[in-house]
């Protein structure tokens, strides 16, 4: 079976870097016109709280 549709629809979790599957996320949010996507509530919490932080360690995709 082809895993590339599984593949394209995840989306690292900035904060803990856990891969997170778009579709069934139940935690994002959005910056800067960007969505993200996150593996739990406290992972976005921290996110939200400090963006720029997560961004800048992980290195923001444009």
């Amino acid at each position: 079976m082809n895993n590339v549709g599984s593949a394209l629809s995840t989306e690292t979790d900035v904060v803990c870097k856990m891969q997170v599957d778009k579709r069934n996320a139940k935690f994002t949010s959005e910056y800067k016109g960007k969505e993200y996507y996150f593996c739990s509530l406290s992972c976005k919490k921290k996110f939200d709280e400090d963006p720029e932080k997560y961004l800048s360690f992980y290195g923001s995709r444009k």
